[in-house]
């Protein structure tokens, strides 16, 4: 996934722990509450007062790899929390 200014935060968080790793070092702590989910990056980095180019740059450096690797091990976590109530 490439991220752009419209790039909702769920949609970053769900790209795995290096993006939110990378949100946090920007400054970015309220990523966990559940009205910043909707939020674009644009007006999350508005608010916060971070140049929201350079954070964009720094999320699309994450390798699409480690973006899929996280997918599936969180698809997989899920689907053993569904079928086999193994937490």
């Amino acid at each position: 996934m490439e991220v752009n200014r419209k790039t909702l935060i769920k949609d970053i968080v769900n790209m795995g722990p290096r993006a939110i790793e990378i949100l946090k070092n920007f400054g970015m702590g309220c990523i966990e509450c559940p009205s910043s989910q909707n939020e674009s990056i644009e007006d999350a980095a508005a608010v916060h007062g971070i140049d929201v180019e350079t954070l964009i740059q720094s999320l699309n450096k994450i390798p699409l790899r480690e973006k899929l690797k996280w997918k599936i091990e969180k698809k997989i976590e899920d689907v053993m929390k569904s079928r086999y109530n193994i937490k």
